[in-house]
């Protein structure tokens, strides 16, 4: 595990946090991530929101019972025009678009990649918010820039009642039995239908890790989806020892039995499920696929590149998963789709899996067999992974774990 996992939880083992707070109670960290500040200016947080790819809204209170929600692209006209407090900017997957942003996934490597969904970020001077309210999800608030103050009040579900004909959810009855005001660097984790109010201070960004929670209906409906699609299933019902009825109306308890039985058969396959889910959750954030290099690399190229120290990076917005025994794949997923994995390969998608960003030196040694290199070849070339500008600095970078060895694991 990461030193810098030990760092953000203020020193806790992560599971530690895991069996004590996660997705159970709040935590505040004070000083979590020092040296945030300055890591993304507001300005250039505005000019995010000026671009046609990216979700922006802006959120403005006019009164606690009026609130106006607005969706970008915005114009620099829009930013004019806003009031002098109490508005919002919010900006949807931060880390897709900014290298450093993503960068702070690091930290969080002891929750499973896939349960991320992304970082956003919410800009709002004095007054700012987006009202009291809960999410459906976990979520780590990272204050980057200057101070909010943040109530905690009571567990919300589905039937906790909201105000009416707004266009965000904002609750009814906000109970606040918490408070602090958090500074850049500290962080506040949050568990899901926690009551939550975060308020402006002053001119302030936080940074929102938000983590994904399909509900029970999308799993079964995105499952029952694939299962449409599977020729394999081609079974009909049938019912060869059928008896006969006092009246044909009646539905018996053993054709229920039966239909129970086809349903079982269908969600009980381990092997499809894990299939499926690493499908279904590889899948990116938006429809956007990405962008590969103007030219193809050779593998000469890329051995010259990983041998001068060339930094190397995963497309920020790609997602990588894989199924089978945690230290072997069996199965290889890249953005929803299924990657074949070729022999002696194995320890290097461990190792792509596992980070953000990459030491060439480590890859540089993977490489020296020719299934790795070709292998990473092909992903540099679909822009799935792509080089830095930048040479490797290894005193930014901290020092990898024993256990990510070579291609000899492979054999």
């Amino acid at each position: 595990m990461s030193a810098k996992t030990f760092e953000i939880l203020g020193g806790r083992a992560p599971d530690a946090f895991l069996r004590d707070y996660w997705q159970k109670k709040p935590l505040l960290i004070r000083n979590a991530f020092p040296g945030i500040e300055g890591l993304l200016e507001p300005d250039e947080l505005a000019g995010l929101a000026l671009e046609e790819e990216i979700e922006s809204r802006i959120i403005i209170e006019r009164s606690p019972i009026d609130w106006e929600l607005r969706h970008g692209p915005f114009t620099e006209k829009t930013f004019k025009n806003l009031p002098q407090t109490h508005w919002t900017l919010l900006i949807q997957a931060l880390d897709h678009y900014v290298p450093q942003i993503a960068d702070l996934l690091e930290h969080f490597d002891f929750i499973p990649n896939w349960r991320i969904d992304d970082i956003m970020a919410s800009f709002a001077p004095f007054g700012g918010s987006v009202g009291p309210h809960y999410d459906y999800y976990d979520v780590f608030l990272i204050q980057a820039h200057g101070q909010r103050r943040w109530q905690l009040g009571q567990m919300c579900d589905d039937t906790t009642p909201l105000l009416p004909d707004l266009p965000i959810r904002i609750l009814r009855d906000f109970q606040p039995d918490q408070e602090w005001v958090l500074n850049p660097g500290d962080m506040l984790y949050l568990p899901p239908g926690v009551a939550h109010y975060g308020v402006a201070q002053n001119d302030c960004m936080t940074l929102s890790v938000g983590f994904r929670a399909p509900s029970e209906q999308d799993i079964l409906m995105e499952f029952v989806h694939t299962l449409f699609n599977d020729n394999v299933q081609d079974r009909r019902y049938e019912d060869k020892e059928l008896k006969l009825q006092a009246n044909p109306g009646w539905i018996s308890p053993e054709a229920v039995d039966r239909v129970a039985d086809i349903l079982r058969r269908a969600v009980s396959d381990p092997q499809k499920i894990a299939h499926w889910m690493a499908s279904y959750l590889s899948q990116t954030k938006y429809e956007q696929a990405p962008e590969p290099p103007e030219d193809d690399y050779s593998e000469a190229e890329v051995q010259d590149l990983l041998a001068g120290n060339q930094s190397l990076r995963k497309e920020e917005a790609s997602r990588l998963l894989y199924t089978g025994d945690v230290l072997r794949p069996e199965h290889f997923f890249v953005n929803g789709e299924e990657k074949e994995i070729p022999p002696l390969t194995h320890s290097m998608i461990l190792y792509l899996c596992k980070h953000r960003s990459y030491r060439p030196a480590t890859l540089d040694m993977f490489c020296r067999t020719p299934e790795n290199l070709r292998f990473l070849t092909g992903l540099l070339n679909q822009g799935i992974l792509y080089f830095e500008d930048d040479l490797y600095d290894e005193d930014e970078h901290e020092e990898e774990e024993d256990e990510e060895t070579g291609p000899a694991d492979d054999l």
